[in-house]
């Protein structure tokens, strides 16, 4: 991995974290985030209320879609330590195009 991956990626990591944590105050806390965009995989550690231990999610292919429809990601390759969420996750997002808010296109970009 280049060296301006790396710091492309931690940046990305940095700004995703600070606006998913505001997405998601409702439910829980993202502690991290790990992107390598050249392997294309995300990794990510997540508090959610209720929850004793933290949820690990493994994402391992994604690939931003831009087109006059919108913006969207595609998730492949999902695993995290919650069998139910593996399931879930499986069955609604697997494969799927999941439309990205406006707020978060300056990220995706950084993705692309």
């Amino acid at each position: 991995m280049g060296l301006f991956s790396k710091i492309k990626d931690k940046a990305t990591s940095a700004l995703v974290k600070k606006f998913a944590n505001d997405f998601i105050s409702d439910f829980g806390n993202l502690n991290d985030i790990i992107i390598n965009s050249e392997q294309k995989s995300i990794y990510l550690s997540v508090d959610l209320k209720g929850e004793k231990e933290s949820v690990n999610i493994d994402i391992t292919g994604y690939e931003v879609v831009k087109s006059r429809d919108g913006n969207f990601i595609n998730l492949h390759n999902i695993t995290t330590s919650r069998e139910w969420i593996n399931i879930a996750l499986g069955k609604y997002y697997l494969d799927r195009q999941i439309e990205i808010p406006s707020q978060f296109i300056g990220i995706a970009k950084f993705l692309l």
